[in-house]
Parts: structure tokens; sequence; C-alpha cells
């Protein structure tokens, strides 16, 4: 005795369904998940300039944990440029904007 089904897709064709001698599950694929952030030139420049007071895991050291950092970008980059007198060092001499925009898409990775 032979099993057969049949379905209707939405367009509104219809197909037969699996036997019991040819049974293949239905696979619903979908498409490729979109591109993440390029953090890789963050992470590059954050192990040579910032590692050595975060910790190369940003976990923290001599320098805050930067996980789940919630003050905007700018606050952000503000801090990067200027730093934070007695605490870090400015870094507006030594780091382009595009530069700091990086660090900032990689600490924003940072969870």
């Amino acid at each position: 005795m032979a099993l057969a089904l049949s379905a209707t897709i939405s367009n509104g064709d219809s197909v037969a369904g699996p036997s019991e001698t040819n049974f293949a599950p239905a696979v619903v694929q979908s498409g490729p998940e979109p591109p993440g952030p390029d953090v890789a030139p963050g992470r590059a420049l954050f192990l040579k300039n910032c590692a050595h007071c975060h910790g190369a895991s940003a976990h923290g050291d001599e320098g805050p944990d930067l996980h789940n950092v919630d003050e905007s970008d700018d606050w952000i980059a503000n801090r990067i440029s200027k730093g934070k007198p007695g605490e870090m060092t400015a870094f507006a001499g030594k780091l382009k904007p595009e530069d700091i925009n990086h660090l900032i898409v990689y600490l924003r990775t940072l969870k």
C-alpha cells in the first residue's frame, strides 16, 4: 500500500508529496545572512593602542571593561580623541577620525 500526499504551494500550483518509498522532507532555505560590519580594522587598532590598558579581550585591566558600552558613538569618539586627564591617553594626534570610527565599530560588537 503506497502513501501519497499532495500540497498546494503559495503560487497555487499543486505538487505531489512524498510516498512511502521516496520521502524527502521539505527544506526551507533562507538567503544568506547579511554581512556584519568589518571589525578587523578596529580590532587591530584596539590590540595595538588600547589592549595594554583595557586587556586583549577588552574585559578591563588598568582601564575599564568595554563590553556593552552604552554611551553614544560621539561620546566614545570624544573620549578616544581627548582621553581623560590622569586616566586615559588622548589619541587625537595618533589616530585619524576613520581609525576612531573603526574602533567604535569594533567596540559595538563587544557583548
